[in-house]
């Protein structure tokens, strides 16, 4: 069995609960509140500023040729969406351009660049995993339950649903069966546990966002 199917084994209960939970069943039948998913795409905005870090620092650590390249693309996507996002959703909403992260968000984004940063390769590959394979499962998920053109969230939709986006995510997913591939069973375990780790924080990201989260003191 593929490390990938080990991984989308242990978190599918996880992902089960993603797809039923408030946020996504809103933003998926268009009845989700303007006020959250505008608080959503702030903190999104903010996580991919980091994402984007977090890519460009595993495409550092890389040995081999192709994977620098890969990773530092990665990179390149993950600010391009930060912008294009930006550029239609922001402008229209009249969102600021700087953005305090939540608690939720600053523990996924403080994650993700821990690990890029001190785990292995093989783990911190494993540990961003989730932001491409989550979100194209639930935008695809999303997408498939749509009846028409009327849902005021159909260009996040589309986004996530696309082509071009499937391509990153499969070639994320090969990367990272490639690099499972050429470890022990105890980094693969550790992998799978960050890999579940992150998929833990993508539910934290929505229901902060849809709870419209605040720092308590």
């Amino acid at each position: 069995m593929k490390w990938s199917e080990q991984a989308w084994e242990r978190v599918k209960p996880i992902y089960n609960k993603i797809l039923t939970m408030p946020f996504n069943t809103e933003l998926s039948n268009g009845t989700l509140p303007k006020e959250k998913f505008i608080f959503y795409l702030a903190q999104d905005a903010y996580y991919l500023l980091e994402f984007g870090r977090t890519l460009s620092t595993i495409s550092g650590r890389m040995q081999d040729a192709e994977l620098i390249l890969a990773f530092a693309g990665f990179s390149t996507g993950a600010i391009f969406a930060e912008r294009s996002l930006h550029e239609s959703y922001f402008v229209e909403f009249g969102l600021p351009d700087k953005v305090a992260p939540t608690p939720s968000t600053l523990l996924y984004t403080n994650y993700i660049l821990n690990q890029a940063a001190y785990a292995s390769v093989e783990v911190a590959a494993a540990a961003v995993l989730p932001c491409f394979w989550i979100y194209k499962a639930v935008g695809d998920y999303i997408f498939a339950e749509q009846t028409g053109d009327q849902n005021p969230y159909k260009r996040w939709i589309d986004m996530y649903a696309g082509a071009e986006f499937a391509a990153a995510v499969e070639k994320a997913i090969a990367i990272t069966d490639q690099l499972a591939a050429g470890v022990n069973e105890e980094t693969r375990e550790k992998m799978l546990v960050a890999f579940e780790m992150a998929t833990r924080l993508e539910w934290m990201f929505w229901d902060s966002a849809y709870e419209q989260e605040k720092w308590k003191i």
